[in-house]
């Protein structure tokens, strides 16, 4: 069954009288287009656009909206006005430098910094968390981003396994609060079996190679940074892709067993914004986040270049899809997934956009972040 089409857009000058969340109940994506997550299945987006298409200012301009008029800071929460210190927290994972936005902490992660983020930190629920899956969860997201064969995962599985035992970490969830170990207790057992006098593991020594550049840039053994605050961008640059992936895969992971943790919630609490979904393509954790996240107050929104890095998972489970001009060979593929005209989508200019919240689609002119900024949206 065809779509109906959609109207023409009225392009006309934005008032800037009517830009508070209490008296619209969303945001002002574009014009005559606001978003309204309160009245939508969840909170979850998902964009795509082509390199030049607009893609960065979109992002930029929700998370810098979301900050502004529903932070931490503000006091204020979705469809009510809170005199708590109680808002979301946006966190941006930013692997390319460009996601900044005023306001913000960021904690660059490179080879001198002094934070970073530990993958081997464990998920305390007891009904699904521990050792044994922490040391699966790792070994699957070093084998998905490193390339590392079935042999050497099943040796990631045992040595992590022996170091958390070293640490004193059992299946117990008595001993799960015991600091977790580190890529350099890694690294070190790792090093010791393939030295070893009687039998050196050879397995051990080729594993230590494949790995050697993840050990070198450190950032997995350093103190995390804090998350514990409202507008936090994670720089990602200056790491070698596969890195930034683990990193990035490590942080997601953490977010949602922690919201698990917190236990149900009607409110948001938390949204993660992502660009490049090819780093993170089939990610266990976005799909967790995006199938169960919701109903623990963390939303996800994640952007790609191109269609075929969005899981099936995302693109089912994101109740707002924005479709930014698309390279031409992906005009047919976004249009029947997006569920969009594809002539419309072939038509489309950098910072237009096809919107699509549940059921409901516009075509609007997004107001970029810089407009924001500088005209103090």
């Amino acid at each position: 069954m065809r779509e109906k089409p959609l109207p023409n857009p009225v392009l006309r000058p934005v008032s800037r009288a009517v830009t508070k969340p209490e008296a619209t109940g969303g945001i002002l994506l574009g014009v005559d287009c606001w978003w309204n997550p309160e009245k939508l299945p969840n909170g979850h987006i998902c964009i795509i656009g082509a390199s030049g298409s607009g893609k960065t200012q979109t992002l930029k301009a929700i998370a810098y909206e979301l900050a502004k008029q529903f932070g931490r800071q503000s006091g204020l929460q979705f469809g009510k006005q809170s005199g708590e210190q109680s808002g979301l927290q946006i966190i941006i994972v930013d692997f390319h430098g460009d996601q900044s936005i005023a306001g913000e902490t960021a904690y660059p992660l490179h080879m001198n910094s002094p934070y970073g983020i530990n993958p081997l930190v464990l998920n305390l629920d007891p009904a699904g968390g521990g050792p044994a899956l922490q040391a699966i969860a790792v070994a699957a997201s070093l084998r998905k981003n490193l390339q590392v064969g079935p042999n050497q995962e099943g040796l990631i599985i045992d040595v992590l396994g022996e170091c958390y035992h070293r640490k004193g970490i059992t299946n117990n969830p008595a001993t799960w609060g015991h600091q977790s170990p580190t890529f350099s207790d890694f690294q070190f057992l790792l090093n010791q079996r393939a030295q070893r006098t009687e039998q050196p593991c050879k397995e051990s020594a080729k594993l230590l190679l494949k790995l050697m550049a993840t050990f070198t840039y450190g950032v997995f053994n350093r103190p995390a940074f804090r998350l514990d605050i409202p507008l936090v961008r994670v720089d990602l640059s200056k790491l070698p892709p596969e890195v930034g992936a683990i990193a990035a895969d490590a942080l997601a992971k953490q977010l949602m067993d922690n919201h698990r943790l917190q236990g149900e919630c009607a409110a948001p609490r938390t949204y993660l914004f992502i660009d490049e979904a090819k780093e993170l393509s089939k990610s266990p954790a976005l799909d967790r986040i995006v199938c169960d996240g919701r109903k623990y107050g963390l939303n996800l929104v994640l952007a790609s270049q191109s269609e075929r890095h969005l899981s099936p998972d995302v693109l089912s489970n994101s109740a707002t899809k924005i479709v930014l001009p698309v390279d031409q060979v992906e005009v047919e593929k976004v249009s029947k997934k997006f569920r969009f005209d594809s002539q419309k989508v072939a038509k489309l200019q950098p910072l237009q956009a096809l919107c699509r919240f549940g059921t409901e689609a516009k075509l609007t002119s997004i107001i970029p972040y810089f407009r924001r900024v500088s005209d103090g949206h």
